[in-house]
């Protein structure tokens, strides 16, 4: 009996998937971002180089219903200036009006609305 019970909690150890928020996503046409965005992984990938991908988070939100990428490091001061699309390019926030930046803002940041953070990974 003691050996059963031994046996199963170790399958039971060896069976459970590492499971990060990012590989239960599909967002912009691929499922987890983190690893299979090019940009992305580039970001992570060179700021892992340098010791800094623990600055790093990477928050997903929306913009006039559009997904987007806010990318903050902790010594940036300012909250959504690094946001990009799908494909990477930065989001110009001066083309939007000052509701639909709080409302942005809101999907990043909020309290109760705030977007998957998917990067440092959990």
């Amino acid at each position: 009996m003691k050996n059963l019970l031994l046996s199963l909690f170790l399958i039971l150890i060896f069976s459970c998937k590492d499971s990060t928020v990012s590989s239960r996503l599909e967002v912009c046409g691929v499922k987890d971002p983190v690893r299979n965005l090019p940009w992305l992984k580039a970001k992570i990938d060179s700021l892992s180089a340098k010791n800094q991908d623990d600055m790093l988070t990477v928050t997903l939100g929306k913009i006039k219903g559009e997904i987007v990428f806010d990318c903050t490091m902790i010594y940036m001061s300012c909250i959504g200036c690094a946001a990009h699309h799908c494909d990477g390019t930065r989001v110009d926030l001066s083309k939007y009006t000052q509701e639909e930046m709080k409302d942005f803002l809101a999907t990043i940041r909020g309290e109760g609305t705030r977007g998957p953070v998917i990067w440092p990974e959990k």
